[in-house]
């Protein structure tokens, strides 16, 4: 699997997802998901979570069981160990992309 993929947000910058297997262990990854379904444009995306790295850190999981109600079926990930920089590509692509299920990061992206 591991196809690369690009995502814009509203700044117009391009970041790079891998796309990786349902059953991996892609949680374990510090960095951002992106859960989508197939599109006829593409892909429409469902949901962005941020991966915090920690083993026993469920959420990203349980985020992707909910996006699953959603139509998701695709998990890609872009790895990025800063906390602030994740949060800045969830912002930037949750107002570019404008997914089924919204982000609150709390950060404002200037266009």
């Amino acid at each position: 699997m591991n196809n690369a993929v690009s995502f814009r947000g509203v700044s117009g910058e391009a970041h790079g997802f891998k796309q990786v297997d349902v059953d991996s262990a892609w949680a374990g990854t510090g960095g951002v998901a992106l859960f989508a379904a197939p599109d006829a444009f593409g892909w429409r995306i469902i949901r962005i979570v941020e991966i915090s790295g920690r083993i026993h850190d469920a959420r990203p999981i349980w985020a992707f069981a909910d996006a699953q109600r959603y139509g998701a079926t695709t998990v890609f990930v872009c790895a990025e160990r800063d906390a602030y920089t994740r949060s800045h590509i969830m912002a930037d692509l949750d107002a570019g992309l404008t997914p089924v299920c919204t982000v609150d990061t709390g950060l404002a992206i200037a266009a």
